[in-house]
This record gives structure tokens, sequence and C-alpha cells, in this order.
């Protein structure tokens, strides 16, 4: 977690990732998954506001997605929350008023294109961004969630298999536009993880490295 917040939307369309071509096992151009998956990846954050000792400060939960497991059956990204360290808050929220709980934990996500062996995989999948948010299924992934004061191992794990992760680019005029317009131009997206009986978490997200 670092309290403090620092101030060409990337889309890397036609750059398949290596690994996603090894897990399909065969050279040649990207398909529409390596290009939902290298789209999907990068370092993120999202705002969260925290109390110590009765004062509110803003900071940044890092979320990444990148490169699964090469020994995956299917082409993977891995998403991963990482712990927000902030032991000592005597609550978190987000910066529209909501709770905002600590994440720990990682997700393998795939992407399933609408029309598998199209020739023409990079305007599918513009018309899927053109259309909304990128759909992705948790193959496989546990999640602790729960109060930041608590130590990792006393959060409640969910098991998130089967359920859906959405990826969308950040709509103008949105809530989430609202929330990341202090980071000016960088990449911003919408992240929201759904289990089996409906939306678990959503938050913003904007690229700014590690």
């Amino acid at each position: 977690m670092r309290w403090a917040l620092p101030a060409l939307l990337l889309f890397a369309l036609l750059l398949a990732p290596p690994i996603a071509r090894a897990q399909r096992g065969s050279p040649g151009p990207p398909d529409e998954v390596d290009l939902a998956l290298g789209w999907a990846r990068g370092r993120f954050h999202s705002p969260v506001i925290c109390t110590f000792a009765g004062e509110p400060r803003t900071g940044l939960r890092r979320v990444e997605i990148g490169p699964g497991p090469a020994h995956s059956t299917r082409r993977v990204d891995l998403l991963t929350f990482v712990d927000l360290e902030a032991r000592d808050a005597e609550r978190c929220r987000t910066t529209l008023g909501g709770d905002s709980p600590n994440l720990i934990g990682s997700l393998w996500i795939a992407y399933t294109p609408k029309r598998p062996h199209s020739d023409t995989p990079d305007r599918d999948f513009k018309l899927v961004l053109r259309d909304g948010d990128v759909p992705f299924e948790i193959v496989r992934g546990r999640v602790r969630s729960g109060p930041p004061q608590l130590a990792p191992e006393a959060l409640e794990e969910i098991d998130l298999r089967g359920g859906t992760v959405r990826i969308e680019p950040v709509r103008v005029g949105s809530d989430a536009a609202r929330v990341l317009a202090e980071f000016g131009s960088k990449r911003k997206l919408e992240l929201t993880v759904e289990g089996p009986d409906g939306i678990l978490f959503r938050m913003p997200l904007v690229a700014l490295g590690r």
C-alpha cells in the first residue's frame, strides 16, 4: 500500500505475449484469445481511503494482471490482489463511500471467443471492446477478503472457481471516470468480480506501473 497519489489508453491488440503462444502450443499470428489476454495485462492501482487514528488518508490498492502459468491446460492470465497492509486502519472505504475490504489472492482467468476459428481476430476483439466489457471465466483461484485489521490467515477465503471477471474501459461520465479523473490520460479500466450469488466487488483501476 502506498499512501500517496501520483498524478494513452494502451491497447496491445497486435502483440501476442510469448506465454500465450506457448500455452496454445503453436506459433503464428495472435488469435482473439491472445488479444484479450494481452489487452487485460498491466500493473494497476485502485484508490482507497483508510482512516488512521480518526484521520482519513488516501492510498492505492495494487492489482496486477499478468501471464498465467505455462503448464495451464488453457491459456490464462493471472489476476492478483495484493495485501493492503493497513493493519492499523480503523476502516477502509472506496472513494465513493462504501466499505473496501482487504483482498488477497490470485485468480486464473480465461477468455472464450465467440468465433474461435475466425480469420479476423483483431476485428472481432475490437467489436467486443466496442460493445462493452470483456468477460473472463475464473478457471481456478481463491481470494481472502475481510477487514484490513485482520491478519491474512484470519480473513475469509472465497473459492471463485466458475465465477466471472469483467474488465471494461472506463466510460466518460461514469463514477469510475470521476474517481480516476486526477490521473489524467493514464489507462483506466473498471474491474468487476462475480461469484455464483452475484457481484462480489467492483473497483476502478489505473495503470501506474510498479
